[in-house]
């Protein structure tokens, strides 16, 4: 295709007499522009949070609360033209074509933005989700993925937009997420939860809990959990660990569990001899099929729950029948702890050493209780406690080695400066390391005064680049660790690379990072 002046043309060779035939098609052309840009868009907003405040707010505060986000969403809608239609105090539906949407999407939906800070300004904790699709005819589909990408804005942590074209071989795009993890979870919705996991677990002959590859304590100790929460329902309910990829504090945990004797710990090998096709799969700490402790293992089953505290992202299980994920809880544990308290069964309680290994997992991803906590991590590690919990053994459990300790420094000392506060370590290319130690020196080099985020490259034991990423409030190192094939939390993610050596990922990553601080900067 060609266009002269304003004429656009279709152009065809004859390659025999080496002339050219130009066929007008100006209209023909202008007819699938029209075609393209008048594509139906159903969109869905949310408002983060409203549940809580509507909770704890008199009514004519709330009635000031309504008119606030009425008027707000009304003339985000006038001022593109969209037609809009409240159908709850906290939900509205959108209607318009792509090419208000495409408008967005180039605007990169600053909407959100402009909500967060007026909601600020009111001293309101509300933010807003999105979900938006789009595409040829069937409004009826197109209003389902649109409400399945709302879900997905909002299991993603909130104040964010997804959107989605109609069609199973395209994937999401998301906006925002600029912020930390905004959605809270609520007891109704645990308890909800706690039934329906419970039902289930009662239609299989077994169930099986595994954690994500690298086990570390969050993913041992919600797997411990689950398999008690399972061992309420049914007898034949198991915690699966691998052989041979265990970090010293993992082997100690699972040493100090046998001996004890209460939990019903399998390693892969001799669980695989066990499933049948009315087994289920619990998979706690992870919810991409990529990172799960065994893919052989996964791919025995047809039914899957996922309960996991990082955003969803890209490979979730297809088999996935029930999704427990709440962005906003400091780990794993702590999820699944409540889910024990809620099912408050007199048959098994927590014994001495699973209360000790759910509080190391909820100590591992809080920093000891410095990061991303809530009222609700406190209230569940009150409870541990009365459970036994014992803060010797976990000291035991998490004890650093020496070995560990000096490769862990080893690694820092590789640090080097982006901006005035990222730090980012890469490794001597010759040397691998346990991505326990990764982790550790991403989580040390963050400590360090003035560092708003953290980074570290290296070969992991089995042959891939590991790299652990580390913020505290400003920066989205989920979104950075996605672009790279990985996932994780808005200030703790993780990726694993196994296509470039390690100065190309070094290189790679640098580029991401420099091009966040940029974008940082502009909005400053």
């Amino acid at each position: 295709y060609a266009t002269l002046g304003e004429t656009r043309y279709s152009v065809h060779m004859d390659k025999v007499s080496g002339v050219l035939y130009f066929f007008d098609v100006s209209g023909e052309y202008e007819a699938t522009v029209e075609l393209v840009t008048s594509r139906p868009v159903i969109g869905i907003v949310s408002v983060d949070n409203y549940d809580d405040l509507e909770d704890e707010t008199s009514e004519s505060d709330i009635s000031h609360i309504n008119s606030f986000v009425a008027n707000f969403v009304s003339e985000f809608a006038g001022k593109y033209a969209m037609f809009s239609r409240r159908v709850s105090m906290d939900r509205f539906y959108l209607f318009t074509d792509y090419t208000v949407l495409e408008e967005l999407m180039n605007d990169k939906f600053s909407v959100i933005d402009a909500f967060r800070e007026e909601s600020k300004q009111r001293q309101l904790p509300l933010t807003l989700s999105m979900g938006f699709s789009y595409g040829d005819g069937n409004h009826d589909e197109i209003g389902k993925i649109a409400l399945l990408n709302l879900n997905l804005a909002e299991v993603r942590g909130g104040d964010q937009v997804v959107v989605k074209e109609n069609d199973e071989t395209k994937n999401p795009v998301y906006f925002g997420g600029g912020s930390a993890a905004s959605i809270k979870r609520t007891r109704t919705r645990t308890r909800a939860m706690m039934t329906a996991i419970s039902d289930k677990i009662r239609s299989v002959d077994q169930v099986f809990v595994v954690g994500h590859k690298n086990l570390d304590m969050d993913a041992l100790g919600s797997a411990v959990g689950m398999q008690l929460f399972a061992s309420n329902v049914t007898e034949n309910s198991y915690a699966i660990y691998g052989e041979e990829q265990m970090s010293p504090d993992i082997e100690r945990a699972v040493s100090f569990l046998e001996k004890e004797g209460v939990t019903k710990l399998l390693s892969v090998k001799r669980a695989m001899g066990l499933v049948t096709n009315r087994s289920l799969l619990i998979l706690v700490d992870h919810s991409k099929t990529a990172l799960t402790l065994s893919k052989e293992f996964y791919d025995l089953f047809t039914q899957t729950i996922v309960i996991d505290h990082h955003r969803r992202d890209q490979d979730f299980p297809d088999n996935a029948v029930i999704t427990y994920i709440e962005s906003g809880a400091s780990s794993a544990s702590e999820l699944v702890t409540e889910l024990i308290q809620f099912q408050n069964s007199k048959k098994n309680r927590l014994s001495r050493m699973q209360a000790s290994v759910l509080m190391a997992g909820m100590m591992l991803d809080t920093k000891n209780f410095t990061s991303r906590v809530t009222s609700r991590t406190f209230d569940v590690a009150s409870y541990l406690r009365t459970r036994g919990s014992d803060s010797i053994a976990i000291q035991e459990i998490a004890a650093t080695d020496f070995e560990e300790y000096r490769e862990v420094n080893e690694l820092i000392l590789q640090g080097r400066k982006l901006g005035s506060d990222v730090l980012i370590a890469e490794a001597q290319d010759s040397k691998c390391y346990d991505t326990v130690v990764i982790s550790k020196a991403a989580d040390a080099m963050l400590a360090m005064s003035g560092i708003e985020a953290s980074f570290v490259l290296a070969k992991n034991t089995q042959g891939f680049i590991s790299i652990s990423a580390r913020s505290r409030s400003k920066m989205n190192v989920q979104r950075i660790m996605e672009e790279l094939g990985g996932g994780g939390h808005f200030n703790l993610a993780a990726a694993q690379i196994k296509d470039l050596t390690l100065s190309e990922a070094g290189e790679k990553l640098t580029e991401i990072v420099l091009n966040e601080i940029k974008e940082k900067e502009k909005e400053e």
